[in-house]
């Protein structure tokens, strides 16, 4: 569903050109949730961002499905942002609403269905609360609804979940999982916490230090359904994380350097 090939990404700045990434492929079928991890600034978010058509792309391609992504976002796409998006002067139900009001869907089933998501995202009662009076979990539910109401085919989330305090977040990343079973979007998951890929992801690709590329690709064969505080307990859970780390401590060491010499 998502085909990364030799991309890169080269900004123009006062001091001269700076990539962010470079050389980058990687494939997500559909249906599957990947994430990538690595140490700050290697251009998680600059990947995601060309994905969804909010970026240029300097060099190689991007591919949805069948078609390159060029300018503009594609209409089957999903972004959750890591900070909610949600519009203050309007309630939880209009916030949800939206996507489709924007489609020109009829009224009625537009707010019908904005109503069933709420409650599907455990809102229900809280349709007439505006954002300011829902606290920082049930914003980012709101949020959620509001990407999957219009059935997007692929899902990109840009560390959704790491405003949060540690039960808010655990208990999102179940609910997560639990819609993700049902809608079975292709999910691209960014996170800079490593127990977290490996808990949700059927992979996890490591990126290096800036300028990103990618360093390693491990599959998580844990069993599904998963409980993401249970499934640390797993023997193979361990395994993989040690693993893993190995590749992503190399990585977040010699980012950390490079900022102190700066």
């Amino acid at each position: 569903m998502i085909t990364v090939e030799r991309v890169t990404r080269t900004f123009e700045t006062p001091t001269g050109d700076f990539t962010a990434v470079r050389d980058v492929s990687f494939r997500v079928a559909a249906g599957r949730f990947v994430s990538l991890v690595g140490p700050s600034g290697c251009g998680k978010t600059t990947l995601l961002g060309m994905i969804a058509g909010l970026v240029p792309v300097s060099e190689g391609r991007i591919v949805l499905g069948d078609r390159v992504v060029a300018a503009g976002v594609p209409p089957d796409i999903g972004y959750l942002f890591q900070r909610d998006a949600l519009l203050p002067w309007k309630t939880a139900l209009q916030n949800v609403a939206l996507p489709l009001t924007i489609r020109g869907r009829p009224g009625a089933e537009t707010r019908s269905r904005a109503s069933e998501w709420l409650r599907r995202v455990g809102l229900a009662g809280f349709e007439g609360y505006y954002p300011y009076q829902l606290s920082g979990g049930m914003r980012k539910r709101v949020s959620l609804a509001t990407t999957l109401i219009y059935g997007p085919s692929v899902l990109l989330m840009d560390e959704p979940f790491s405003a949060l305090d540690v039960q808010t977040r655990n208990l999102m990343e179940n609910e997560l999982l639990e819609l993700w079973a049902d809608t079975r979007n292709t999910v691209l998951f960014i996170t800079h916490d490593l127990e977290e890929a490996i808990a949700l992801s059927d992979e996890v690709v490591v990126l290096t230090s800036a300028p990103g590329r990618v360093k390693a690709s491990y599959p998580i064969p844990l069993p599904r359904p998963r409980n993401v505080v249970e499934i640390r307990f797993h023997a193979e859970f361990t395994r993989l994380y040690e693993q893993i780390w190995k590749d992503l401590r190399d990585e977040v060491q010699q980012s950390y350097a490079r900022a102190t010499r700066l």
